[in-house]
């Protein structure tokens, strides 16, 4: 037997990178996979892609009442969620004088409000039947980056709203867990783009490496790997806590 037979997964920011690889590896384990982005040709793109065991929704996660409306629309089709993957967020590059407070906010909006909407609204449907939630966070929310002010703020937050979220179940019985996974520097589709806009995409590329002692950057894949583990009862024991995935960022 796979090991997601029978789960239904919900994942935000599905229409390339690391959501997308996610959902390729967990449609693999047997999961029905909702996949949502506000990108909803990609998100079809994929969905088709996994074949009958997928569907494809527009999602803000920004927007409050759209999450409503996805959750009411799994609910309805599928009866259920029983995974929800927390993966969209986007750049929040500025250090603190150089970033205003407008794009400050919706940093914060897009990487740590919208994991916050997710999981609350998720937890109202998992806490009949039990469920997990995964918030995909960065290591920059373990180690501050200067240059990224809002970024390494939002991802802080996320790190211990998952820690919040992982003790209320717990506390309260609902048999939900919440654990979050903290990428280092991954070659998604957003970080190939901004590699070619470099004045010498090569020399960024090894710049970015050696912030690596393991020395190559992260496939989406890999990162997929992480989910699937948390997903699956192989991690049964685990809640409240942190996968570390930077190929060594955090220890130089």
């Amino acid at each position: 037997m796979n090991k997601l037979d029978k789960k239904v997964v919900m994942i935000t920011g599905a229409a390339d990178g690391i959501g997308a690889a996610a959902g390729r590896a967990l449609a693999l384990a047997g999961a029905t996979i909702v996949a949502t982005d506000i990108n909803l040709d990609g998100a079809k793109a994929l969905a088709a892609s996994l074949g009958n065991n997928a569907i494809a929704m527009s999602l803000d996660v920004c927007d409050e009442n759209a999450w409503q409306s996805v959750i009411n629309k799994v609910m309805q089709d599928f009866g259920k969620l029983d995974i929800l993957v927390n993966n969209a967020g986007g750049a929040g590059a500025g250090t603190i004088e150089d970033i205003s407070i407008a794009d400050y906010r919706n940093a914060m909006r897009l990487n740590a409000d919208s994991v916050f909407i997710g999981s609350k609204l998720a937890i109202e449907v998992m806490k009949g039947t039990g469920g997990n939630i995964i918030n995909v966070a960065s290591i920059h929310g373990i180690r501050a980056a200067a240059h990224a002010a809002s970024y390494t703020a939002a991802k802080g937050a996320v790190r211990l709203l998952t820690k919040s979220v992982a003790l209320h179940c717990a506390q309260h019985g609902y048999n939900i867990r919440c654990n979050s996974i903290h990428p280092g520097y991954v070659l998604t589709t957003q970080m190939l783009d901004w590699l070619d806009k470099q004045e010498d995409p090569a020399a960024a590329r090894e710049q970015l490496v050696a912030l690596h002692p393991i020395g190559y950057l992260a496939e989406p894949e890999d990162i997929a790997n992480g989910i699937l583990f948390l997903a699956s009862e192989d991690s049964r024991f685990m809640t409240g806590s942190e996968l570390v995935m930077d190929g060594g960022f955090e220890l130089v």
